[in-house]
């Protein structure tokens, strides 16, 4: 560990502020962690980064070669392509559950989470819109009552989270409003079957959530759908 003034500097630290950066897209897919830079910004040695970025490769989001520096791994069609295949199956089994399961206190902090949501979308805070929105999904995740599910669930919104971002970028300035309303209005459908215990509406809200994100994704790309092709998706510029 480093200290730097009164702040000491674990790799845990650098971990979670990395794994922010590419979550978010501050840092995008193909970007170089160059450990000499990755140290003079967190202000330590070569050993904690060293650390984090193992860590970042456990978990794939960050790749390695021989004899070359770690990047953060690019996502690609057929990554897309799958995760839907389980985002879509898995959500909607999820959001059954909790319609059964959840409580009365899961359903209030799912409407105190939204208007908070509702506050960053005002702000264009797409790093506070990413985590409430992975707080609002996490929520539902909770009210199934299943860990292995939720567990599966937490992964795939994981992955889904620099998609969003991506969205979100791309959208500030051109349609922002129109797709922070449909946002709010997808939340506010989630919660009142939830809060109805209304198990044959949910699924369906649910495919209607999958099918939006899938839509936005690809018009941000500006590609179809691809077939069974690997191509690189494009990085998302640095701001």
């Amino acid at each position: 560990m480093t200290k730097v003034g009164t702040k000491t500097i674990l790799g845990e630290d650098i971990y979670r502020a990395l794994k922010e950066d590419i979550l978010s897209t501050e840092l995008p897919p193909g970007t170089v962690l160059d450990e000499s830079n990755l140290m003079s910004r967190f202000g330590v040695s070569r050993t904690p980064v060293r650390e984090a970025i193992r860590r970042l490769i456990s978990i794939d989001l960050v790749g390695m070669e021989p004899h070359r520096s770690a990047y953060v791994k690019p996502l690609t069609f057929e990554d897309i392509s799958e995760f839907f295949e389980a985002y879509q199956l898995t959500q909607r089994l999820v959001f059954v559950l909790s319609a059964d399961r959840i409580s009365e206190e899961q359903v209030a902090a799912l409407s105190e989470v939204d208007k908070q949501l509702a506050k960053a979308c005002r702000k264009q805070d797409i790093k506070a819109i990413r985590r409430l929105n992975d707080k609002f999904y996490g929520i539902v995740a909770a009210g199934c009552s299943n860990k292995f599910l939720q567990e599966l669930y937490v992964k795939l919104r994981e992955f889904s989270s620099r998609l969003s971002a991506m969205i979100h970028k791309s959208l500030i300035g051109n349609d922002w409003d129109s797709h922070t309303a449909t946002l709010q209005r997808d939340h506010e459908e989630i919660i009142q079957a939830l809060a109805e215990k209304n198990c044959d509406a949910i699924g369906g809200i649910s495919d209607q959530d999958v099918a939006l994100f899938k839509q936005k994704v690809y018009q941000t790309l500006e590609r179809p759908i691809p077939a069974q092709a690997r191509i690189d998706l494009p990085s998302v510029t640095r701001k």
